[in-house]
């Protein structure tokens, strides 16, 4: 008995790891699938603070796409408006819309979906470091179903695909994000499943 309950605890473990790795792998995969096509447009673009290049690639997106609406979610309390549009061609700064409510993804989440009701959008550029992209789509997606999210992701600019990103610190940044990504998908379960 106890050796069937030893061999049982082994093969569980195993197939836990076993899922783990799948789940992680496919996690990265994932997150370095998304591609922009230049032939792509949204109605608004959204971009998400928190990572390097963000904001400036979704300024330039503004700049090139035919859209009037540009929402910096998450902006920090600590910073004014000044410090952000004075960065901004002019023409620019008046279709720009900064949110302060977001600290999180989930918030972004909320502030998004706000923004996109208030402006009767129902498409977006939505730009964000490759490693967020997947739960910031699954959060905002929750919120805002109908809505059509057109994935803008931001890589380092000395990125590659190649698998020497594995030794830099994105691998580290991945391993958080799919633990996260899980999180976020067992919170709406239990909420789905319990009605809270």
């Amino acid at each position: 008995m106890k050796q069937l309950l030893r061999h049982l605890c082994f093969y569980t473990i195993l197939l836990t790891i076993t899922i783990w790795v799948l789940g992680f792998a496919g996690f990265t995969l994932y997150a370095l699938s998304f591609k922009f096509s230049p032939q792509t447009s949204a109605e608004g673009i959204v971009a998400l603070t928190g990572g390097s290049d963000r904001i400036d690639t979704a300024v330039r997106l503004l700049e090139q796409e035919n859209t009037n609406y540009l929402l910096i979610s998450g902006v920090n309390k600590k910073v004014t408006p000044n410090d952000i549009l004075s960065k901004i061609p002019t023409h620019l700064t008046q279709k720009i819309s900064l949110g302060y409510l977001a600290e999180n993804t989930a918030q972004n989440a909320i502030e998004t979906s706000n923004w996109v009701q208030q402006k009767n959008i129902s498409s977006i550029l939505l730009v964000t470091s490759f490693y967020h992209m997947p739960r910031s789509i699954f959060e905002i997606l929750k919120l805002s179903p109908n809505l059509t999210i057109i994935p803008y992701p931001v890589f380092p600019k000395s990125f590659d695909n190649s698998v020497d990103w594995i030794k830099t610190r994105y691998a580290w940044l991945l391993f958080i994000e799919y633990h996260k990504f899980i999180a976020v998908h067992l919170k709406y379960l239990t909420i789905e499943r319990f009605n809270i």
